[in-house]
């Protein structure tokens, strides 16, 4: 599929489905540059858990445990841990921080404030656009059409755990 037609089928996503598929491209991406660390595993735990947050109990208790990294997508330094990486990788702090910002901003950019449908797109865009240039497949769409932005306010349904599970993944089972 080509990144024109990605976006196009993508613009109806809620902002859970789009936040999930920066993610996904994200871990490919991760993967793909040698990222690997506590700190980025978490990070990747946390918000794959976002989706399954539907009491406002859970969510408050689930946003508290964000982690370092999160925080560094919210415009914190860089986690120390992951400073002593840097030198290995092939991308510098700033380029690392757009990479974050991008799922976290979909998320924490809508949470507490009127939904910004147009910035998330923009997000969006911006991990597919990575993932173009850096050869990574796209996750399939049809996996994420069961959460469509005029569903709960912007969010979508709720969706189960295998569901997470096949987004996360990026297949059907």
């Amino acid at each position: 599929m080509t990144r024109d037609s990605f976006l196009n089928q993508a613009r109806e996503l809620s902002l859970s489905a789009r936040a999930c598929i920066c993610l996904h491209i994200t871990e490919a991406y991760f993967r793909k540059i040698g990222l690997d660390h506590p700190l980025v595993d978490e990070f990747f735990d946390h918000l794959w858990d976002h989706p399954l947050q539907t009491e406002p109990k859970a969510f408050s208790s689930w946003e508290a445990k964000r982690g370092d990294l999160v925080d560094f997508g919210l415009t914190d330094d860089l986690p120390d841990d992951l400073d002593e990486l840097m030198p290995k990788l092939p991308i510098d702090e700033a380029q690392l921080f757009s990479v974050v910002e991008a799922p976290v901003e979909i998320l924490w950019g809508n949470f507490f404030s009127n939904l910004n449908e147009p910035a998330s797109f923009e997000y969006l865009t911006f991990s597919v656009d990575l993932a173009d240039k850096e050869g990574l497949i796209f996750p399939k769409l049809d996996l994420y059409q069961q959460s469509l932005f005029t569903d709960n306010n912007g969010w979508g349904k709720p969706i189960s755990i295998i569901t997470r599970d096949q987004w996360r993944e990026g297949k059907v089972h």
